[in-house]
């Protein structure tokens, strides 16, 4: 978990970092190491990547066990010669930019917020308002949950 001292440009840097990390795992995949299993498309991870354990490892940083575990479910990963990979294809448009936010309540374990995230870190382009839940423990923040789940690919309930 990061340390940070809770400004407001400190916590937007947070869920800014936060919000990228999915995408740091999926587009670090090796489009030229393809494997077909049911008629689609997967490609390989990266060693640092290579394993369930290291992605929800990388995801920990910012985001809750919880949280963490549905974002490896919306990877669609398949494990086969000792490597993870990941499906291919384009995960359409998504608002993950954070262009302002508002905290709207703390204590001395939580912080509520809102953030206003978007497709461009220059406008307000296809904006979605997200609510997050995040946990305090000293400086070390965690996104424990975040609405919207179900309009961004990321966060979407796992079968």
């Amino acid at each position: 978990m990061p340390t940070i001292s809770q400004t407001p440009n400190e916590l937007q840097a947070f869920i800014a970092a936060a919000e990228k990390v999915w995408f740091e795992v999926y587009d670090s995949a090796d489009t030229r190491r393809v494997i077909r299993v049911d008629g689609a498309d997967y490609y390989r991870l990266p060693v640092r990547f290579s394993t369930r354990a290291k992605v929800i490892s990388y995801f920990r940083k910012y985001w809750g066990i919880t949280m963490s575990n549905i974002m490896f479910c919306n990877l669609k990963t398949v494990f086969r010669n000792n490597r993870l990979y990941v499906i291919s294809g384009d995960t359409g448009t998504i608002s993950f930019i954070p262009r302002r936010l508002t905290v709207t309540g703390r204590t001395s374990t939580r912080i509520r917020l809102t953030a206003v995230l978007s497709i461009d870190d220059m406008s307000d382009e296809d904006i979605v308002n997200v609510r997050y839940l995040i946990g305090v423990s000293g400086k070390r923040l965690l996104i424990l949950n975040r609405d919207q789940k179900n309009t961004d690919t990321r966060y979407q309930t796992c079968r």
